[in-house]
C-alpha cells in the first residue's frame, strides 16, 4: 500500500514510491491513477518518488489545478548530482517533444528551473531544485544542461548503474482555502540516501529569493 501523507474530503496526498507511474504506460499495468481511482492533479517520472497529490473530487481537481496554472503551488525536488554547479541558478532553457527517451532540450515550451546546491560530498552534489513550470523531466533535464546530471539517469548524461537520484521532497499548496498554505514533505526513501551516502539537510519549504 502506498503510504498517505494526508487525506480529506476532496485530496489525497500520497509518497509514491519509485517504479510506479502516476498514470498508465502504453501497455497498461499499475499505476497511481488505475490503482486508486483518483483524479491525477500533476505527474512525477514513473522512477521518481515522493509527494504527489490526487484529488478524491472534481472540485478539488479543478481547484488544485487551477493553482498550479497560475503557478501557486511551491514544489521542491532533491536530487543527487554529478557534475559542478554554483551554489544557486537557474535554467530557462525551453523543453520539447520526446524523442529517443528524452525531452528536447532548447526548443518548445518556455521553462524555468531554479536550483540550490544543499551540500557537496565525495564528488556528487545534493541538489534542491525549484521548478516553477511543469514540463516532463524537467527538473532532468535542466540540470543536466547546467553541467550536472543526476546519478542514475542515463538519458541525460548521468553516470549509469544507479537508481534514478530524484525524489518530490515537498508541496506548498493553497489549501484548503486559497490564502492557506498546506506544507507537505516525505523524507528520500533508503536508495536515494544511498545514493547520497551523508546526512540530509530538511527541506527548505520555499524558494530561493
Amino acid at each position: 500500500m502506498v503510504p498517505v501523507l494526508y487525506r480529506d474530503p476532496h485530496l489525497v496526498v500520497f509518497d509514491k514510491p519509485a517504479g510506479l507511474p502516476t498514470v498508465p504506460a502504453r501497455e497498461g499495468g499499475p499505476s497511481m491513477e488505475a490503482d486508486t481511482g483518483l483524479l491525477v492533479c500533476h505527474r512525477l517520472d514513473a522512477d521518481t518518488s515522493g509527494v504527489l497529490v490526487m484529488a478524491r473530487t472534481p472540485a478539488g481537481h479543478r481547484s488544485v489545478n487551477a493553482a498550479f496554472a497560475e503557478r501557486r503551488v511551491g514544489k521542491g525536488y532533491l536530487a543527487v548530482c554529478s557534475g559542478a554547479l554554483p551554489d544557486e541558478g537557474e535554467c530557462r532553457l525551453a523543453l520539447g517533444d520526446w524523442k529517443r527517451g528524452r525531452v528536447q532540450v532548447g526548443s518548445g515550451r518556455p521553462s524555468l528551473t531554479r536550483w540550490r546546491v544543499r551540500a557537496r560530498h565525495e564528488g556528487r552534489l545534493l541538489v534542491e531544485a525549484f521548478p516553477e513550470t511543469g514540463r516532463t523531466h524537467q527538473v532532468r533535464a535542466h540540470l543536466a544542461a547546467a553541467g550536472a546530471p543526476l546519478l542514475g539517469d542515463e538519458a541525460y548524461g548521468g553516470p549509469a548503474g544507479r537508481p534514478l537520484a530524484l525524489h518530490a521532497w515537498w508541496i506548498v499548496l493553497p489549501w484548503p482555502r486559497p490564502n492557506d498554505r498546506l506544507f507537505l514533505t516525505v523524507a528520500p526513501p533508503p536508495a536515494f540516501r544511498e545514493s547520497w551516502g551523508a546526512e540530509l539537510p530538511a527541506p527548505s519549504g520555499g524558494e530561493p529569493s
